[in-house]
């Protein structure tokens, strides 16, 4: 069950991502050929491509921790002995954890108060609080992984090969 939530996460990650950024460079292009070659822009291009930025940001939270692709500073891994590395990593993802569940409560109270509120887009005109949902979906993503990785990580042993490597179930 949970290697079926795994992989269904991973594919509307790697989905939504595309599309963000396809929609983003598509319309910044189309907005670039009709400001300047046809001197007719298009008002509401930028906001959408700003929405879709930001949304690839709070993703991508999630994205690049299924991947091993955030940044890290390995100094304290660098000077701790062998064998706090799995502790330093358990440490690490509860933090993670915290993060995520933090970005999930903050994100959903922004949302739930901007719906009450009725907010709309500059532009476009639609509700506020459907662009702010990105925030809670990426932090219950987020969420999810973490606490993902602890289990397999409370699970390894101190001895398994490749220890300090993001454990995944893809």
């Amino acid at each position: 069950m949970i290697s079926w939530i795994d992989r269904l996460l991973a594919r509307f990650e790697s989905f939504a991502m595309a599309f963000c950024m396809a929609l983003a460079i598509s319309l910044t292009f189309l907005q670039v050929v009709l400001r300047y070659a046809f001197n007719a822009p298009l008002y509401w291009t930028e906001e959408v491509v700003l929405y879709s930025i930001v949304a690839m940001s709070f993703i991508g939270i999630s994205f690049g921790f299924s991947r091993a692709s955030h940044i890290s500073v390995d100094i304290l891994k660098a000077f701790m002995p062998k064998r706090y590395e799995r502790t330093l990593r358990i440490i690490s993802l509860i933090l993670g954890a915290v993060f995520g569940l933090t970005v999930l409560w903050l994100g959903w109270r922004l949302t739930a108060v901007t719906f009450s509120r009725g907010q709309l887009s500059p532009a476009l005109r639609i509700p506020m609080a459907y662009v702010y949902a990105v925030i809670p979906i990426a932090g219950g993503a987020a969420t999810f992984r973490y606490l993902l990785s602890l289990l397999l990580a409370f699970k390894q042993s101190d001895d398994t090969p490749h220890a300090n490597e993001t454990p995944s179930l893809m």
